[in-house]
């Protein structure tokens, strides 16, 4: 039985395509289903499982593993998240006291499917921005930024395969960026390549509110999925598969 690999909250390609390309992974993806990214959402990437579960309620895990047992596939052996940031992230601290009065209980929620991935027995990273998830759960374990992984990309694929006016080459750009991680998962050796541009392209290039930008700013950046891929792969192939 091949080994799972389980991404929560995705809603792009990129973050799954080192593990389909390698043949050897069944690999599942399990997307919040945010109308407000939906439009934006690219059509389903084949030699992916897209699972249609609700990860803001209490028997997400639950479900997820049903599905997984439904479908002749071993539990999770690494676990991928990136859970919305919206109620979290700091760039957004001057709305929050707006939002609690509206829902004081927002930032809970947000957290406790930000905590999602640590509860399955296994390794796992919750990717976020620099966030309350800090003080509001735990510290995150290091942090980064996409130029730092940006020596994993081969020099055919530095044009971004569909933003490449907006996204700059490469992905040699700063936005950081808090991991989570725990359980055994390997934190990857950077290679880092120098930004090429100073301002963050989802800010400088991207405006208002749409699916588009919302979609834009929440990529997966191409060199970090890789660097991940190769620093969890091997020990994932010595796991025991159950």
């Amino acid at each position: 039985m091949k080994p799972t690999i389980l991404f929560l909250f995705n809603s792009s390609h990129y973050a799954v395509e080192p593990w389909v390309q390698d043949g050897r992974f069944n690999v599942v993806s399990v997307d919040y289903h945010d109308t407000d990214h939906s439009e934006a959402h690219r059509e389903p990437l084949e030699g992916v499982l897209q699972l249609s579960v609700d990860l803001s309620t209490t028997t997400a895990k639950q479900r997820v593993l049903e599905l997984l047992w439904a479908h002749n596939m071993a539990q999770p052996s690494l676990v991928i998240s990136f859970p919305p940031c919206t109620d979290l992230a700091v760039s957004g601290a001057k709305h929050f006291k707006a939002k609690l009065e509206r829902d004081p209980e927002c930032q809970t929620r947000a957290v406790d499917m930000a905590k999602l991935a640590s509860t399955f027995e296994c390794p796992y990273v919750i990717e976020n921005p620099v966030s309350v998830l800090s003080t509001l759960w735990r510290p995150a374990d290091y942090y980064w930024n996409p130029c730092d992984y940006a020596g994993y990309l081969m020099p055919w694929e530095q044009a971004h395969p569909e933003f490449p006016c907006i996204v700059p080459d490469g992905d040699r750009y700063n936005k950081k960026t808090g991991a989570w991680c725990g359980n055994g998962f390997v934190v990857p050796e950077r290679q880092y390549r120098a930004p090429l541009e100073k301002a963050n392209h989802g800010w400088a290039k991207l405006g208002g509110k749409s699916a588009r930008t919302k979609y834009i700013r929440s990529l997966t950046p191409r060199g970090w999925a890789v660097a991940v891929y190769c620093a969890n792969m091997p020990e994932i192939l010595q796991q025991k598969v159950v």
